[in-house]
């Protein structure tokens, strides 16, 4: 890798970037990583629309520099989807992260106050012909019906449904607040949930 030069007077300016792949990055924007890195600050907002495939080619190199989560969670965020890598790749990632370090950028709070047993039952609201079970649950049914009504609406959608599943809050990885409350995790195992079709509304409360 030869688009890096971290300033000299950074700290940690000595830290090997030469594993980490730049391609299609400007030199002057990848300094910048560079430099943001070597402080232990977040450099999603130094290349917003590039961050998402920086860190899908690097993320292994990058948590191996403690540099991960706070631009992964960025990038999480703003993603409109992951259809050109697939839902592993997420996964991947968040798996890399430092599990206490997320949480401690994104709490989970009171979004599992009501646990039993440490184990804790999410929903999924899901629209269109084929539903994938990815990485945004919620512990409201109610938002979860409201999201899938939402998403046929916006997107001109049939087929609406919502899935639940039951797992260890320890299996969440973070607790996000994109939409409501959006705690991230990877069931093993769900099931679709009967909901009548007239609840499927959008003036119903959440």
């Amino acid at each position: 890798m030869d688009d890096c030069t971290v300033t000299p007077a950074v700290p940690n300016a000595g830290l090997d970037f030469s594993g980490l792949d730049f391609a299609g990055i400007d030199p002057g924007d990848a300094g910048k990583v560079c430099d943001a890195i070597a402080r232990d600050e977040n450099f999603h907002g130094y290349i917003p629309s590039e961050s998402l495939g920086f860190i899908v080619r690097n993320y292994r190199g990058l948590a191996a520099l403690g540099a991960l989560e706070p631009a992964w969670l960025d990038a999480y965020v703003h993603a409109s989807h992951f259809d050109s890598v697939g839902l592993d790749v997420p996964r991947a990632i968040f798996d890399a992260c430092d599990r206490a370090r997320l949480l401690a950028l994104k709490p989970l709070g009171d979004a599992v106050a009501l646990t039993q047993n440490g184990r804790i039952t999410l929903f999924r609201g899901c629209a269109g012909p084929v539903h994938h079970m990815g990485l945004s649950w919620t512990p409201s049914l109610d938002k979860a019906i409201w999201y899938a009504a939402h998403h046929a609406e916006y997107y001109d959608l049939g087929n609406v449904a919502v899935y639940a599943a039951t797992l260890d809050v320890a299996e969440i990885y973070c607790r996000l607040d994109h939409y409501d409350i959006d705690l991230i995790a990877c069931p093993s195992d769900w099931w679709r949930v009967d909901v009548p079709a007239n609840e499927f509304r959008l003036d119903r409360r959440r």
